[in-house]
């Protein structure tokens, strides 16, 4: 099993999400969904999930599945000076301190920050994960009649679907940001030219108290901030700065830092647009926004991106639109 970086040439695929409570499924033929849904667990054990599951005659075709927000990390690193075979093994070691799981019980793979342009050449991403999740992850699949053949993550998902959006805008080799909402965690996500240049979890959460969610961290338990009735006021990003008002949310505040450290960090690379994704609230974070940064900030519609979508709940939209990246890869998915 591997952990994919590139997205696949358009053909039939099913992506999957599986957590302790659903099975999430959508089902393409390149961007046209042809099939969606959640599968409630309910007091199914995993193997008696799996045959309920394999009972439903889910298309037979290449799978893929997007792992968990809590069920890895997407650390970024100094590129190990070594041959690019060994380039696994010296990742091993240099994220030993950033991980609280002992690495002989991790699963990684390795992707090159950015474009290959001087300075990102010298940074990794290293995605980690258990290898107990990656073991059950493939055993399920199997036992549920599912063809398996990769396993990714949401941050590079989310790059895949903010890329095709940049795409759409004609701004694909400018760099842009993505911030997608899931509870009460957001991803943030900056990439141009079809490349990941930087990545962020932020908690999406009531106060500046708030902790500051770590690659690995799940959801917190704390109800998502309502946008609602929110006033738009300027406010400095620097980190001993307050912010204007107390009714800025948090995630506002941390995203503007997380934009500020990006154009100190790329100068030459100036953020062209921020595409959101908050579900319902998609168009009030929207409004949020574009009067606290000061760019351009449009909703990520995954239905200008995939024909199909606009016959599904929007709850169920929701759910699959982590999924909806992993459908979107360059590499082919079969060996």
């Amino acid at each position: 099993m591997k952990l994919p970086w590139r997205r696949a040439h358009r053909r039939d695929r099913l992506a999957i999400g599986l957590d302790e409570d659903a099975l999430t499924w959508v089902h393409a033929d390149g961007t046209r969904v042809r099939g969606c849904g959640r599968i409630a667990r309910g007091e199914d054990t995993p193997a008696a999930f799996a045959r309920r599951v394999r009972g439903l005659g889910l298309p037979g075709c290449d799978t893929i599945a997007v792992l968990p927000l809590a069920g890895a990390q997407l650390l970024q690193i100094e590129a190990p000076a070594v041959p690019p075979e060994e380039l696994k093994a010296a990742a091993r070691w240099r994220i030993k301190d950033m991980v609280e799981t002992r690495l002989d019980e991790l699963t990684l793979d390795v992707l090159r920050v950015g474009d290959g342009r001087e300075r990102a050449a010298h940074q990794l991403f290293v995605a980690a994960a258990p290898n107990a999740l990656v073991q059950s992850t493939g055993e399920w699949a199997q036992a549920a009649g599912l063809a398996l053949r990769v396993i990714d993550i949401r941050e590079t998902a989310q790059r895949n679907l903010q890329s095709a959006a940049a795409q759409r805008r004609q701004r694909g080799a400018r760099a842009s940001a993505a911030l997608v909402l899931h509870g009460t965690l957001a991803v943030l996500t900056i990439s141009a030219g079809g490349e990941l240049f930087y990545t962020r979890r932020i908690e999406n959460t009531e106060g500046p108290e708030s902790p500051r969610a770590g690659p690995a961290a799940a959801p917190a338990p704390a109800a998502p901030m309502d946008f609602d009735d929110i006033d738009i006021v300027d406010y400095g990003a620097e980190p001993d700065a307050a912010p204007a008002r107390a009714e800025v949310p948090h995630l506002v505040i941390e995203l503007q830092r997380s934009i500020d450290v990006w154009e100190r960090s790329w100068p030459d690379l100036p953020l062209a647009a921020v595409d959101v994704y908050a579900g319902a609230r998609t168009d009030t974070l929207v409004a949020l926004l574009r009067g606290a940064l000061g760019l351009e900030v449009n909703a990520l519609d995954p239905l200008a991106l995939f024909e199909g979508l606009e016959y599904t709940e929007p709850a169920l939209r929701d759910a699959v639109l982590p999924l909806l990246g992993a459908l979107l890869r360059e590499e082919p998915v079969s060996a």
